[in-house]
């Protein structure tokens, strides 16, 4: 499946920046930073073409992305793709990969 048909822009967060979500409130990914809401803005603006600073280094691990602010992103969104969409579990898996490939992409420089 389309990863873009799920995790649709605009992307949000919430209050405190824990939470990364789309416009449809699906969760895409859990924040952790020593100031999440900090990164999550920046995130979130980045993702929406909405400036932001990109970040030097991304490394990937598994559904987690570290970036070179020491904070990282914990990939969301495999329930919904199994419970909601209905996806097996390979093709969930693979759409996720998608996003998250897209997503560092739009936020390394």
């Amino acid at each position: 499946m389309d990863f873009k048909k799920i995790y649709k822009p605009p992307f949000v967060t919430d209050d405190i920046g824990l939470y990364i979500k789309t416009s449809d409130g699906v969760k895409s990914f859990t924040v952790a930073a020593n100031d999440p809401k900090k990164e999550a803005d920046n995130i979130v603006a980045l993702l929406n073409d909405e400036g932001g600073e990109k970040y030097d280094e991304i490394m990937r691990l598994s559904d987690k992305i570290v970036t070179s602010h020491a904070s990282f992103l914990v990939t969301r969104g495999l329930g919904h793709l199994l419970g909601i969409e209905k996806l097996s579990i390979e093709e969930a898996y693979q759409t996720q990969d998608d996003f998250v490939d897209w997503v560092i992409s739009k936020i390394k420089k």
